[in-house]
C-alpha cells in the first residue's frame, strides 16, 4: 500500500473502532473497520513495506495505521455502492486475475525450465558476440523524398569510396561519419543480439569475413556502411551475453509452455472460434 502522509489524523475514528473490539483479542488485533480486523504482525509488516518506499524517511506508525484505516474504509464502501460491479472496472480485475492466475500455475513450470549448454552453444552460434565498424550518415524526422535520395546519394558515394580502398575505412569514417564513433574510425566495440539493433545486428552478422563491408543500410538512425572487423569465440563469452542468451531461450521455450498448458486447458472447456471472420 502506498503511503501517503495526511495533514491531519482523524482520532475520534480511532477510538470508535478501538473500543469495538478491546475486550476481543486485545493483544492480536490492532485494528477493526467493519468486519475486517488488522493484527499486530499484519500491520508489521505494511510498516515495513511503508517505510522502504521512501530511503531515509521513515513514517510514523500513526500515519500507517490511518492509511490502513482509510483504504479498508473506501474499500467497504466501494463495494457497498456497488462501485466494484462497474464496467469500466471489470477488465480491471479481470486482468488482476489473468495475472494471478499465469504466476500461479504457468510460471512455476516456466522457472524448473532448465537450458542445457549444448542449446547455448548453438544460439551463439548464430549469433556471435560481433566487433563492427561503422560510417553511419544519420537522418531527421520529417524528411523530404528529396532530402531521403541525397542522404542515399551520399552513402552510395562513400560506400564507393570504400570499396575502391584508395582510403583505409578508419579515414573515410573520422571524415564522413557523423556519429560519435568517427572519432574512433567508426568502431562500434563488441556487441550482439542484446546491445544492437537488429536492422544493424543481422546484415554485421551475414558479411563471412573479417574485413567484409556492408552495402549501406538502414536503421531509425540513419544509413550504415559496416565493417566486420571481429567474431569472439564461444570460449571467450562474457557472463552478460550469456544471461541474455539463457534468458532468451527460456523466454522461448516458456512460451511453448505457455501455448501447451492453454492448448490443454481448452480441450477442457468449451470454445468456438468462427475462423472465416478472420479471413
Amino acid at each position: 500500500m502506498t503511503f501517503y502522509r495526511l495533514k491531519f489524523i482523524a482520532p475520534m475514528l480511532l477510538a470508535a473502532s478501538t473500543a469495538a473490539f478491546s475486550q476481543q483479542n486485545a493483544d492480536k488485533v490492532l485494528a477493526k473497520i467493519g468486519e475486517k480486523t488488522i493484527s499486530l504482525e499484519d500491520f508489521n509488516k505494511r510498516f515495513d513495506q511503508n517505510s522502504r518506499l521512501v530511503p531515509g524517511k521513515v513514517p510514523s506508525k500513526e500515519d500507517v495505521l490511518k492509511n490502513i484505516i482509510y483504504f479498508e474504509l473506501a474499500i467497504q464502501d466501494a463495494r457497498r455502492l456497488n462501485i466494484h460491479r462497474e464496467d469500466s472496472l471489470k477488465d480491471q480485475f479481470d486482468v488482476l486475475l489473468y495475472q494471478a492466475y499465469v504466476r500461479r500455475f504457468i510460471q512455476p513450470i516456466i522457472d524448473k525450465l532448465q537450458i542445457p549448454e549444448s542449446e547455448v552453444r548453438d544460439f551463439y552460434k548464430n549469433n556471435p558476440l560481433l566487433r563492427t565498424s561503422h560510417i553511419v550518415l544519420l537522418s531527421k524526422p520529417g524528411m523530404t523524398e528529396a532530402e531521403k535520395n541525397d542522404l542515399k546519394k551520399r552513402a552510395d558515394d562513400i560506400w564507393k569510396q570504400v570499396t575502391a580502398g584508395k582510403k583505409p575505412f578508419k579515414d573515410l569514417a573520422r571524415e564522413y561519419s557523423e556519429g560519435p564513433s568517427a572519432k574512433t574510425g567508426g568502431d562500434v566495440d563488441w556487441g550482439g543480439r542484446h546491445k544492437l539493433l537488429p536492422e544493424y545486428y543481422d546484415p554485421a552478422n551475414q558479411l563471412k569475413n573479417l574485413g567484409d563491408v556492408s552495402s549501406p543500410i538502414e536503421t531509425p538512425y540513419g544509413l550504415h556502411i559496416i565493417k566486420l572487423t571481429g567474431r569472439k569465440p564461444y570460449s571467450e563469452i562474457d557472463s552478460v551475453y550469456k544471461d541474455f542468451i539463457v534468458r532468451s531461450l527460456r523466454e522461448s521455450k516458456g512460451q511453448e509452455k505457455y501455448n501447451e498448458y492453454f492448448a490443454s486447458l481448452q480441450k477442457k472447456n468449451s470454445v468456438f472460434v468462427n475462423e472465416g471472420l478472420l479471413k
